[in-house]
């Protein structure tokens, strides 16, 4: 039996209309503008305290803030919180609340962006994940395929959920699938039977797609006291934890507590940085599973991820766990072909940098885009 893993960029969502790091900064700007009557004064604030951030604490002019990078915005946050330092006259107390704050634009900008938006190769592809991954419920060791995603957006996680739910549920059971995020997951709604970890669901007979996030999740919500994930799959989505406090039920119960402070569920991202904060007991184990994922890959296919260095987590866990004979195939667009730039600007396309890469494994590159590769290969 053969597997294959997928492993999902940035230039997987965008033909769907997920923006660029650069557009993201422009919407999270744009956020003063939208906004419903409850939270508009809300999303204002945070966006003038970000622009605040860039300019009185990083020194950006203000005509230059569209140019600015995550690099530069969010390596001296992280920074100062792992190192218990303070930044300028900000203590950690601030800093944190900061960066929480940002982290909320960032999933409210991606989902204004992606928000009533087609993407019909996606749930071609989801198909195609959903049909391998359903070979288990006859042959549990038959473990076909795996995602791992480099993306924040859950365009993916709810095509795949949607046609799990569209499926007859067996009998005596109240689900018949999982997407399966490779971690200890519970349901942020109490009663969703549809959110099971991946291992509780191979116990009871069904299956599990697994789609390992290695840099969190936009519709993942964590407990700071147990390190308890939660999860909820959005189809309109309007705000929700964003705005509304939401703590950990099960903390609750167990400490007899109230509402307290450490157990106010937070946003788990990880930014595209070169300081990636990977401690997190959760993040851990993604990417402890994905390093696994890898080892047992017959294949290897790339889609829409551009291998920067900035990813130099992801890049050695790729030379250490990718197996000599695994076939690797990779998914550009015609923009990232170095035979499209000078020999002095060629080093800086992402077809250049996967070409000294896997120079010694002759890997399959097409530069005709995401949709084409999908709809040529998952008809």
């Amino acid at each position: 039996m053969s597997k294959t893993v997928y492993i999902l960029g940035a230039g997987f969502s965008m033909p769907a209309g997920a923006p660029s790091q650069g557009g993201l900064i422009k919407n999270i700007f744009e956020l003063k503008k939208g906004g419903n009557a409850r939270n508009k004064i809300e999303i204002k604030k945070w966006v003038n305290d970000f622009e605040n951030f860039l300019g009185n604490s990083l020194c950006i002019d203000r005509k230059r803030m569209l140019d600015v990078t995550f690099e530069d915005i969010f390596t001296p946050l992280d920074r100062c919180l792992i190192d218990e330092i303070s930044f300028r006259d900000m203590d950690l107390k601030t800093l944190d609340d900061k960066r929480e704050k940002f982290y909320n634009l960032i999933i409210i900008a991606l989902r204004n962006s992606l928000q009533n938006r087609e993407s019909p190769y996606i749930e071609q592809f989801a198909k195609h994940l959903v049909k391998l991954a359903r070979k288990r419920l006859k042959d549990e060791k038959n473990d076909a395929v795996s995602v791992i995603s480099t993306n924040w957006d859950i365009l993916l996680d709810n095509s795949i959920q949607n046609l799990i739910n569209n499926e007859a549920k067996p009998r005596n059971a109240d689900f018949s699938g999982v997407v399966d995020y490779c971690c200890y997951i519970s349901s942020l709604d109490e009663n969703d039977s549809r959110i099971k970890p991946g291992l509780y669901a191979l116990g009871k007979g069904r299956y599990n797609v697994k789609l390992l996030k290695l840099h969190g999740s936009m519709n993942w919500l964590q407990c700071p006291k147990c390190q308890r994930l939660f999860v909820k799959f959005y189809r309109f989505w309007t705000g929700g934890y964003v705005f509304h406090k939401q703590h950990c039920r099960h903390c609750k119960e167990n400490f007899k507590s109230s509402d307290a402070p450490d157990t106010k569920l937070r946003t788990n991202l990880i930014m595209p940085t070169f300081l990636k904060d990977l401690n997190n007991f959760q993040i851990k184990l993604i990417w402890q599973n994905a390093g696994i994922e890898l080892s047992e890959a017959d294949q290897v296919v790339f889609i829409g991820y551009s291998l920067p260095q900035a990813d130099f987590e992801l890049r050695q866990l790729l030379s250490r766990m990718i197996r000599k004979d695994a076939k690797i195939e990779i998914v550009l667009t015609d923009h990232d072909d170095p035979k499209n730039y000078s020999d002095s600007s060629k080093h800086n396309s992402a077809g250049f940098r996967y070409g000294v890469f896997f120079s010694g494994r002759r890997p399959k590159i097409f530069y005709d885009g995401v949709e084409k590769y999908i709809d040529d290969n998952f008809k």
